[in-house]
């Protein structure tokens, strides 16, 4: 009701078998057409328990030519599997204005589901995986090879 009141575009959808909903997707109408000026670089990840509801906040992040970072759109998901990525990718790609979308780069984190989404609702995209992500991924083996636990 409050995304309708400010005019934010929106989309959710419902379990099958019930008329609880599974998926929110929403996106400010400034977003969008920052979205669709600077379409090149996305960065997507989800935080976990940040809210009543207890579901994965997906952020999709943006970036402008000047390497300033907006929110391009917010997602709440039931869960991580392929068809709610599917349809948030879905979502997402129908926001641009031009169908041809090009020479895009899409930054996540390893979440496997996502990643193979992305190759089918971007088949153009290149997906790159996060610095920050990739540190810590690096530090953890370090760590297991530098200081082995005891058995």
């Amino acid at each position: 009701m409050l995304l309708k009141r400010d005019n934010y575009i929106h989309w959710h959808r419902c379990h099958e078998s019930s008329r609880v909903v599974s998926d929110i997707f929403w996106t400010h109408p400034d977003s969008l057409k920052l979205l669709n000026t600077f379409s090149n670089v996305f960065l997507m990840d989800n935080t976990y328990k940040t809210n009543k509801y207890r579901l994965p906040l997906l952020e999709i992040v943006g970036v402008t030519s000047t390497s300033l970072t907006f929110s391009a759109a917010f997602v709440l998901m039931s869960n991580e599997r392929e068809n709610n990525f599917t349809w948030v990718l879905q979502r997402l790609r129908g926001l641009f204005f031009r169908g041809d979308v090009y020479s895009i780069v899409i930054v996540s984190d390893r979440d496997l589901t996502l990643m193979s989404v992305i190759k089918v609702v971007f088949p153009e995209a290149y997906n790159s995986l996060c610095r920050f992500h990739i540190n810590k991924i690096v530090k953890a083996k370090c760590k297991t090879l530098v200081h082995p636990r005891e058995t």
